[in-house]
């Protein structure tokens, strides 16, 4: 979550329970421009010290950290290589420091391991922590883990698995392409929009937040874009011949997920015609046609909604159904839509 100087905040830590609260700490570390961490012990379900009432039965521990100019660009750089990235990365955060802070990492230091490189900013000292959580950073990225710490003498570290966006490939861009684009950029997804025509400036106020990409040959889609085990398509610019070649060249790039726009007499001609071409038989794992999970609801947004509630269930590794039949953790550890080893 980020605080504004004003107060005012963008994001949220738990949902709305602790955000105005927090908010009001912010202030003072805003004036101190010192990093520190506020608990929240809310095992009482009264809540007595802060009079929340939140009944979450749990610890908290929030670093509230200050974002000069400088900071907040460093900050954004390892985002943006994170979410960017091919593999899930792992960000290390110092969330508590020795009072003594001669050759000890401070409190706030961050860190971002990314396919075997490290980019660090803040104070880490003479780096010894950092070298000594490489088995730490190993562990969570084969656990796909949250929340996982360890102490190194007075230094506690924090690793937390970022997993890279989801890269979403619109294969068409009719009227029912606008809510499905819209819906993905608004989870910060990557989302790029496939034309077969040229793009002028009008596709970039349809699709805003999206990339636009000219692709008169569909068979060559491969050619234009990188698509690869974290690209998730959908195939609908209701155009049978350009459909079948985009569908062609998807399963040809060994794409995680492809789904299909339209009636399932429609794809089934398509994998008929594929065989006709001697196309290899596809991987049937990876075509969800018809595409979108089975929740009703007609129009391009419902059908947009039960498309990327599709996707993302795939993305997670999950099935779509109901979290109250759902056993153990609600959280997923490791994601389905990744790149085959090596």
């Amino acid at each position: 979550m980020l605080v504004r100087g004003d107060g005012s905040t963008v994001g949220l830590v738990s949902g709305g329970c602790l955000e105005s609260d927090l908010a009001e700490h912010a202030r003072r570390v805003h004036g101190t421009g010192a990093a520190e961490i506020v608990r929240y012990d809310t095992r009482d379900d009264d809540d007595a010290p802060w009079g929340l009432g939140l009944g979450c039965n749990g610890l908290i521990d929030v670093l509230l950290e200050p974002l000069g100019a400088g900071h907040i660009r460093d900050i954004a750089a390892l985002i943006d290589a994170a979410l960017s990235a091919d593999n899930p990365s792992v960000l290390v955060t110092v969330i508590r420091a020795p009072a003594d802070d001669t050759g000890h990492p401070s409190l706030g230091a961050h860190a971002l391991v990314r396919e075997g490189k490290t980019i660090a900013i803040g104070n880490w000292g003479d780096s010894t922590v950092l070298r000594e959580s490489a088995t730490a950073i190993g562990e969570a990225l084969a656990a796909g883990r949250r929340g996982l710490t360890r102490e190194y003498g007075a230094t506690e570290i924090a690793f937390e698995v970022v997993m890279p966006s989801v890269r979403l490939v619109i294969c068409g861009s009719g009227q029912d392409a606008l809510p499905l684009s819209h819906f993905a950029t608004r989870l910060g997804w990557d989302v790029t929009v496939v034309d077969h025509r040229s793009v002028t400036d009008a596709h970039a106020a349809r699709f805003a937040g999206a990339g636009v990409v000219h692709c008169e040959e569909a068979g060559r889609l491969a050619d234009i874009l990188p698509l690869n085990r974290r690209t998730a398509a959908v195939v609908m610019s209701h155009h049978y011949s350009r459909d079948l070649d985009y569908v062609q060249a998807l399963l040809a790039a060994d794409v995680a997920y492809i789904g299909v726009l339209g009636p399932r007499a429609r794809t089934e001609r398509m994998l008929g015609d594929l065989a006709g071409r001697g196309a290899e038989a596809p991987d049937q794992a990876r075509l969800f046609a018809p595409v979108g999970l089975d929740i009703g609801g007609d129009g391009p947004e419902a059908i947009a909604l039960a498309v990327i509630a599709e996707v993302s269930a795939v993305a997670g590794g999950r099935s779509g159904g109901h979290l109250r039949s759902k056993k153990g953790p609600l959280h997923s550890p490791v994601p389905t839509i990744q790149p085959s080893a090596g």
